[in-house]
């Protein structure tokens, strides 16, 4: 993943360096005695001053498909987000892919070691050799914001036959939860002692 957020960063720094070349030259070109007149009519007729907008325009749609790409790549970490261990209920095909590797939407069922559980959406990349295991029913493991629980980020995927330890994610998040201060500590210690009883 390193690599590829390099490889998108290099080619960001490019297409930008085109674009300033390209417009330094269109500038360089330009008639400036009819743009201070503001003629437009002569403008339109004479072709100056007309590749500059087009350039603005085409810059627009190049950055935010890049930025696209780059909240692909490289998606918004969720602040104060807690772990919790959840299951792939449904799972579909968004028609992304990037380095051929497709991005898959799922729909979770997230068992947070306090409150009730819960379903949400979200989607991840996965490998292309890794697709055809992602189906109902495997585990996972993931973040959530726990004041939206809509925002949520898949953080493993059980498809190597490994699943993620739902009790070692509970037991984090249980401790997140004290550190912060949102449960006493009777609270943890009974909770930790439930989850201990059920392995």
């Amino acid at each position: 993943m390193k690599r590829i957020q390099w490889v998108f960063l290099i080619s960001a720094a490019i297409a930008v360096i085109g674009f300033g070349v390209t417009i330094v030259g269109v500038i360089s070109e330009t008639d400036w005695s009819v743009v201070r007149e503001f003629n437009i009519p002569r403008m339109l007729e004479t072709g100056d001053f007309l590749p500059i907008p087009i350039l603005i325009v085409v810059m627009g749609i190049v950055f935010v498909t890049l930025f696209q790409v780059y909240r692909m790549i490289v998606p918004p970490t969720i602040k104060n987000g807690m772990t919790a261990p959840a299951t792939v209920l449904k799972v579909w095909d968004t028609g992304t892919t990037l380095n051929d590797n497709p991005q898959i939407g799922m729909l979770l069922e997230v068992r947070p070691p306090m409150g009730p559980t819960f379903q949400a959406e979200a989607k991840t990349i996965v490998s292309r050799l890794n697709a055809a295991l992602v189906r109902p029913g495997i585990a996972a493991k993931v973040i959530y914001d726990p004041q939206n629980t809509k925002r949520i980020q898949v953080k493993e995927l059980a498809v190597g036959g490994a699943e993620p330890s739902g009790a070692v994610a509970r037991m984090e998040e249980l401790e997140q939860l004290r550190d912060r201060r949102l449960i006493t500590e009777e609270e943890y210690q009974e909770k930790r002692r439930q989850i201990l009883g059920n392995l």
